[in-house]
């Protein structure tokens, strides 16, 4: 079992280049397709006509874009000149969000940085992160936007509470977990008790088991959305976990969606890669 392609979001942050190493990791071991997709802030050319000098500051601006764009193709096609693929760039030169939806979509598997408060793209960093997530049916790995990661997927937690996203995210990520060592985390918040129809943690077993996996399970305690995104963090550090497995969880509709309080909790304070699947 393998992913078909890989889409790399790159933008002009400096852990770009980490995860575009994790995405090659990952095509390469799948043998399948690299994307490399540049896409970040693009101001609106309306507030540059209140100020002065606004043609100059229009030019400027689309210079420097155009020089961060040629720079970023150049260190993609560099760091991947040598795997044995099939390598393709493209931009988002409009609206970031809306075109990397639309490119998002085709992929196997997405590789996304996590949202840092020294992000250099301002507020659409944290809005396109969000939208990958919960809008592109797709399942997302989110790269920590400090550290190296040599490996992701020979130790793993699988965050497990019976529900349609977390099924999703467990297939979703069968690709990595081959021969993996795998802890399977059995624990809900309290604002989502087991419905009638949960999936018991011993079918999650079966599925990795199936995958050569070795599994263990722990039954964590209930709580509050922080209390079980703080259990998950620290049962994966416990575990010497390199990547963590769970489903995304939303409110509300289309653009007015929000990250729900165990992937906000996970997603601020992750040290390792997280795939999510919504």
């Amino acid at each position: 079992m393998a992913y078909n392609s890989i889409l790399v979001h790159l933008d002009g942050n400096k852990q770009a280049m980490q995860r575009l190493h994790v995405a090659g990791r990952i095509a390469a071991a799948s043998q399948c397709a690299l994307i490399g997709l540049l896409a970040g802030r693009v101001p609106d050319p309306t507030w540059f006509y209140r100020m002065d000098n606004a043609q100059r500051c229009l030019a400027e601006d689309q210079e420097r874009r155009r020089l961060q764009r040629e720079n970023m193709r150049c260190a993609f096609e560099a760091a991947t000149a040598d795997l044995p693929l099939a390598c393709e760039w493209r931009t988002a030169d409009r609206d970031p969000v809306m075109l990397a939806l639309r490119e998002a979509r085709e992929a196997g598997l997405i590789v996304s940085g996590q949202y840092d408060a020294d992000n250099a793209e301002g507020p659409v960093a944290r809005q396109l992160l969000e939208a990958l997530l919960l809008e592109t049916g797709r399942p997302t790995l989110v790269v920590p936007c400090a550290g190296e990661f040599a490996s992701v997927g020979t130790r793993v937690l699988v965050a497990w509470n019976g529900s349609r996203e977390a099924a999703r995210a467990l297939h979703d990520a069968l690709p990595l977990l081959a021969g993996a060592r795998v802890r399977v985390l059995s624990a809900h918040a309290a604002a989502r008790e087991p419905r009638p129809d949960a999936t018991p943690v011993s079918h999650a077993v079966r599925v990795l088991e199936r995958q050569g996996a070795t599994v263990e399970v722990e039954h964590g305690p209930g709580g509050a959305d922080l209390a079980i995104g703080e259990l998950i963090l620290s049962r994966a550090a416990d575990f010497g976990a390199d990547l963590i497995v769970m489903g995304a969880y939303g409110h509300g509709r289309l653009r007015e969606l929000v990250l729900a309080g165990v992937t906000r909790v996970v997603l601020q304070s992750m040290t390792v890669p997280v795939l999510f699947s919504h």
